[in-house]
This record gives C-alpha cells, structure tokens and sequence, in this order.
C-alpha cells in the first residue's frame, strides 16, 4: 500500500490548482423598509453551489420577512443577494478519502 505522504505528493502534482477551488459559504440577502436597508445571513451547510443558490433565491423574501419581523419593521423590498466564496481544503478532502481506502484495504486484507 502507499503511503500517504507519497499519495499526497502524486495528487497534487496531478492537479495544478490544488486548494484553489471555492465554494459558496454563506448568502447575505438585503432587504429595505420605508427607511433603511438591512442584511440576513444565511450559511451553506452541505449544498453544491448551484443548490444553495436556487435555494437562496427561491427563499430570499421568506429570509428577510422573518427577519424584519425580529427587527420590529416591514419589509418593503429585497435589493439584492451577495454571496461569499471560501476556498475549498482539498487536503482535508483528500485525507478522509486516503482513511477510507487505508481502511478498505486493511479489511480486504485481514478478510473482515
């Protein structure tokens, strides 16, 4: 079996743009009553980008309802959603693969 250091080392010479992928953490949604403008943040737990977005947008007037509510005004209109972008750990990705398959391998070996 391989160790994982030299497992590591030939992923990432494989793949040029190691750890420079992103994704989408959170969406700030902002809303505005008859007088100002106000942001509700909602975190990306476990969605693709393109899910949480949908999702986002399919919500948004929901968000900033409920959050005008807690606020003690009224909502008037949404004016926008911004989204923030954080990098992807592709080594942490790739250690919990390499665990997994140390684990299959010993198994398969040991007869489990």
């Amino acid at each position: 079996m391989i160790s994982y250091a030299q497992a590591l080392r030939r992923a990432r010479a494989a793949k040029s743009d190691w750890n420079s992928e992103e994704r989408i953490s959170k969406a700030t949604i902002t809303w505005a009553d008859a007088e100002w403008e106000y942001e509700v943040e909602v975190e990306n737990e476990d969605m693709t980008d393109s899910e949480f977005k949908a999702w986002v947008k399919e919500n948004a007037e929901d968000f900033a309802k409920e959050a005008a509510t807690e606020e003690g005004t009224t909502f008037e209109e949404l004016l926008g959603i911004d989204y923030d972008y954080e990098p992807i750990d592709n080594d942490e990705r790739f250690r919990d693969d390499y665990e997994a398959y140390a684990e299959f391998e010993w198994e398969c070996r040991t007869g489990r």
